[in-house]
This record gives C-alpha cells, sequence and structure tokens, in this order.
C-alpha cells in the first residue's frame, strides 16, 4: 500500500483508507479462478503503519525498543524490493479520504504527489511491472466488482506513468515534502536507485500496455533503456498507448545504439506511428539493431522500406 499519512501519530485515525482497502481487496479476490488468485491460498498486504515498529507513544515518550528500532530499520532496508518487485501489487490511494475535512486532529493535507515517500513508492512501482500492477485506487468507484473490472478502473488513463532514470528522479525528490527530509531524503534516493538496477538488471520482459504514454512518454523510455539498465530484455510490450512518429523514432534511436541485443519481439501496434516512425525503424534495423529480433507487430501500413529489411534479416512482421 502506498498513501499518504494524514496525522503524524496515526496514519488513518478514522478507518477512510481502511474502508477503501477493504473494498479493493475484495474486489481483487473476486476472481478466484484468475492467476495469482487461487482458492485456500493466503495473501500478505503491507501497510507501513501494521507492518512496522512504530513509536508507541513519542509525545509521552514512549518510543521503540532497542531490538524493534533494528527491525524498523530492517524493514525499510527492503521497501524498495517491495513495492518494485514484478509480482507485487501495489495499491495506491491519491486521493484523501472522503470525509478528511470532518477531522478536527491537525491534519495534514500535502497532496499524495507532493509527499516524498509517495512519490518513491509510485515510481518504484512504475519501474519494470506490468501494467495491471500498479493500482490507483483514487480512480476506483467503490461498487462491489470483480477483479478485472477493478483494474481497468485503477488503470484509466495509464495510471502510471514512464520510469524515471535515477539521476532524474533525486532531482525530482528535491520537491517533494518529508517529514524527515534530513535522514529520508537521501534514504530514499538510495534505495530508489538500488530498485531500479535490481528490476531493470534481472527483467526479460516489460509489460508498457496501455498506459496511455505519448511521444515523451516513449522518449522517457527510450532514455532509460539507452542507460544501458535493461540488459536482458526480450520481449518489450508497447501497444495500446498513443505514441506517434517521433516516440517511435527515439525508440528506434536507442536500439540502434545497440541496448537490446537479446531483444525477440517488440509490440508496437494500437498506437499512432505512421511512415516516418516506421522508417526510422527500418533503418534502424538495417543498420544491425535488435539482432536478436524475431517479431515485430505494428498495425499501420507498413512502408516498402521496413517490409524489405524484416524479410531480409527473417524477422516476421504484423
Amino acid at each position: 500500500m502506498s498513501y499518504a499519512w494524514l496525522t503524524d501519530y496515526h496514519p488513518d485515525p478514522d478507518g477512510g483508507y481502511l474502508r477503501r482497502v477493504a473494498k479493493a481487496l475484495k474486489a481483487l479476490l473476486n476472481d478466484p479462478g484468475a492467476i495469482p488468485f487461487n482458492p485456500g491460498q493466503r495473501y500478505g498486504v503491507f501497510w507501513d503503519y501494521g507492518s512496522l515498529h512504530q513509536h508507541p507513544d513519542p509525545a509521552n515518550g514512549v518510543m521503540r525498543t532497542e531490538e524493534q528500532d533494528t527491525l524498523f530499520k530492517q524493514g525499510l532496508e527492503i521497501l524498495g524490493t517491495s513495492y518494485s518487485h514484478l509480482h507485487t501489487i501495489v495499491l495506491k490511494l491519491t486521493t484523501f479520504p472522503d470525509n478528511v475535512e470532518d477531522l478536527d486532529m491537525g491534519v495534514n493535507m500535502t497532496a499524495y504527489y507532493d509527499r516524498g515517500w509517495c512519490y518513491t513508492e509510485s515510481y518504484w512501482s512504475s519501474l519494470a511491472q506490468a501494467s495491471g500492477l500498479s493500482l490507483d485506487l483514487g480512480l476506483m468507484s467503490g461498487e462491489a466488482i470483480g477483479r478485472t473490472q477493478f483494474i481497468e478502473e485503477c488503470t484509466q488513463n495509464g495510471g502510471r506513468r514512464p520510469p524515471l532514470l535515477p539521476s532524474q528522479f533525486a532531482a525530482e525528490l528535491e520537491t517533494k515534502w518529508f517529514n524527515n527530509g534530513k535522514d529520508d531524503k537521501p534514504l530514499a534516493k538510495r534505495l530508489y536507485e538500488a530498485a531500479f538496477d535490481e528490476q531493470f538488471g534481472k527483467a526479460t520482459d516489460l509489460f508498457y500496455s496501455n498506459l496511455g504514454w505519448g511521444d515523451a512518454g516513449a522518449a522517457q523510455l527510450a532514455a532509460v533503456l539507452a542507460s544501458g539498465a535493461a540488459p536482458r530484455i526480450e520481449t518489450l510490450w508497447l501497444d495500446g498507448n498513443q505514441i506517434g512518429d517521433e516516440g517511435c523514432k527515439a525508440l528506434a534511436a536507442t536500439l540502434e545504439e545497440g541496448i537490446a541485443p537479446l531483444l525477440e519481439k517488440l509490440y508496437l501496434f494500437h498506437n499512432k506511428i505512421g511512415d516516418e516512425g516506421c522508417k526510422a525503424l527500418a533503418a534502424a534495423l538495417k543498420e544491425g539493431a535488435a539482432p536478436s529480433l524475431k517479431l515485430l507487430v505494428v498495425d499501420n501500413e507498413k512502408p516498402p522500406e521496413l517490409v524489405t529489411v524484416c524479410e531480409e534479416r527473417g524477422i516476421r512482421l504484423y
């Protein structure tokens, strides 16, 4: 779970977040035949307030014990892996509970994306996870629905942003609010970079389908790939986005740099790529880009240049 604490002493004093999460979990589990949710299997929910040792009563000087403090710090060290893992579902509570204005408890109204830890958690879940695993609960209707409809609701208009390079993330984090910025800001930067290296370093398939990314999003992904972060990538899904010629050109230029030697399948259908984008792909492939490529899927009319180079290299073109 990723959410904004409402007060310093309790993140959800009236249970508004809890009620929304309960509905979300019910919807996720309301499709027992679908992978990975199987009847009888147990699932864990990481909620920092209940999963990590907090200071019991700091106002009266009651703090964590030495052992609890050690466990708390150990928990912080694995946050990046937990939120960015390829099989973790991240529930992002990007909006406040409906009744938050009625709480007279010194509520912190700093928005979700303006908070350092929320921003970090959101971008952890935007690294290499598949499209439907980063879910924005600010988009859910609250109706009693099944898993498929729930995921569609919580990924409306994409539901997530393209991944950032660690240097880009560090620069953005300087503008975010932390309760304890002196300690937490450098920690968040370090943990983001570690998660970035870990997840992209081992990723063989990147599923960025139906995220609403346009040319800027494609260019940002191209910058991440150009850094050499994902040397093992074999399949890249970018279908169902809004990528046009300029975004396709950015991807083609990156491929031409030789950063994806193992890439076998590239899915670009259901975008807005025209002749110019396809010609850029053709030119890159002609220069030897993606030497392992076996399948290229684009749904627009293919220019002769692309058809020819795919035939010459034995690439299946659809």
